[in-house]
């Protein structure tokens, strides 16, 4: 995450603040959530599923305890998941960027170290040039923000790319590079900000602890309009809904309250 642009949480999304105006702009990936994943469901219960097999004296032992403790150990399953992943994610980021941007790591993170022979031969390979790591793209067309992973120059071209270390490579991927490559601003860690750069090429670097692989991601109009249905999808729900449900007009309660329920309330 740059450094130069700070960024706030607002009913359950996040935002960019513009360094200079204070405007704000709903980030990409919270964009991207509006995206319909029907398989999230059957995804998470799996996880629940797979937890009560595979933890199944762990739970018993809560249960014993705290039955509703132990419901709970399986209902967030996938969040702990979820969040685990998310961590591992995060330090892979940080070596990558490190690396790209030419620092040795002689030392990496246990959990990175899977991961260093894929980026370091991805490295050797195509030889990048770094342009930009982790900075953020603003659109003041339609009022997004988002920070990337990389813009680097590989055989002449501009290549703009994302770094994912999930199982699989899903389309949203597509969606977030275009609405990047199509930002009006490129805003530095320094705070610097410039017309965001023409870019040749969107790809994603996809790094597993056991495989690594590089492909082209298609970020042209087409997809771009993709992501601003998305957007529009956004701006709905986040639409007030003030006045749709009035203020009470009559309400009635069982029971009589006593003088010492109303002191002690």
């Amino acid at each position: 995450m740059s450094e130069g642009v700070r960024t706030i949480h607002q009913k359950g999304s996040r935002y960019y603040v513009h360094p200079e105006s204070g405007d704000l702009a709903p980030s990409v990936t919270s964009i991207l959530s509006m995206e319909a994943k029907p398989f999230l469901q059957d995804w998470s219960a799996g996880m629940a599923a797979e937890a009560a097999v595979t933890d199944l004296e762990v739970v018993q032992r809560i249960a014993a305890r705290d039955r509703q403790a132990a419901v709970d150990f399986l209902k967030y399953s996938a969040k702990r998941y979820t969040k685990l992943r998310a961590d591992v994610g995060s330090l892979v980021h940080d070596f990558f960027e490190l690396r790209l941007r030419g620092e040795e790591v002689p030392y990496p993170h246990h959990d990175v170290e899977p991961y260093v022979p894929a980026i370091e031969s991805w490295l050797d390979r195509y030889q990048p040039e770094l342009l930009n790591a982790e900075d953020v793209a603003w659109s003041s067309s339609h009022n997004y923000a988002g920070s990337f992973d990389f813009m680097v120059k590989i055989n002449g071209k501009t290549v703009l790319g994302d770094l994912k270390t999930s199982k699989s490579v899903y389309l949203s991927v597509a969606y977030q590079l275009a609405a990047y490559a199509h930002a009006d601003h490129l805003i530095t860690v320094d705070r610097k900000i410039v017309p965001f750069p023409k870019v040749d090429a969107g790809a994603v670097l996809h790094v597993t602890p056991t495989r690594a692989e590089f492909r082209p991601v298609t970020i042209d109009r087409p997809v771009f309009d993709r992501f601003l249905t998305l957007r529009q999808r956004f701006a709905d729900d986040r639409a007030s809904d003030a006045g749709i449900i009035g203020r009470v007009a009559w309400k009635h309660e069982s029971g009589r309250a006593t003088g010492t329920a109303r002191r002690a309330s």
